[in-house]
């Protein structure tokens, strides 16, 4: 069975991908297809798959073994989430308008955004989840996560479209 904590790190490796080519798409003229793309992989890998991982599944659990919601570090990551969806929702607006600085400007937010938020994660919020987190705990999260990943069916083609993503921009 996998570890649940190491597939959400494992995912923050393949989203790094998509940051490291945002990163680099912002120094250089890309095609507005590949910001589609930026954002079709963060809208369902990131905030679908991810995210959903977190906020439906592992931020509950958390709170079930004593980790408070509200002002400690679920509030903060539940915060930045909303935070990165506004980022997404610029993104959207200015491919709408064809507007390439406004698309730059929303995905460099995001990725300051990002960068941060995971590095938190892993080494917070992660952490405080393998302490507090009793096994039986995580072997359900182990097998919801899989439900996940089995109801999408989607995260290998975003696995790669991260991997092409940063290879159009290396």
């Amino acid at each position: 069975m996998k570890d649940p904590i190491e597939d959400l790190m494992g995912e923050h490796r393949t989203i790094e991908q998509v940051l490291a080519a945002l990163e680099a798409a912002a120094q250089r003229d890309v095609p507005f297809s590949f910001y589609k793309r930026a954002v079709d992989f963060i809208t369902h890998f990131a905030d679908g798959c991810h995210h959903d991982k977190e906020e439906a599944l592992l931020f509950p659990a958390l709170e079930a073994h004593g980790v408070p919601k509200g002002g400690g570090p679920i509030a903060v990551m539940l915060q930045e989430h909303d935070v990165g969806r506004a980022c997404v929702a610029r993104m959207r607006e200015a491919i709408a308008a064809a507007d390439v600085a406004a698309a730059r400007d929303a995905a460099r937010d995001y990725t300051d955004l990002l960068r941060p938020h995971i590095a938190k994660e892993d080494g917070v919020l992660y952490e405080i989840a393998r302490r507090v987190l009793p096994k039986q705990e995580i072997e359900a999260l182990a097998t919801r996560f899989e439900a996940v990943e089995i109801s999408r069916g989607d995260a290998a083609r975003y696995r790669e479209l991260a991997a092409r993503l940063l290879a159009e921009v290396s």
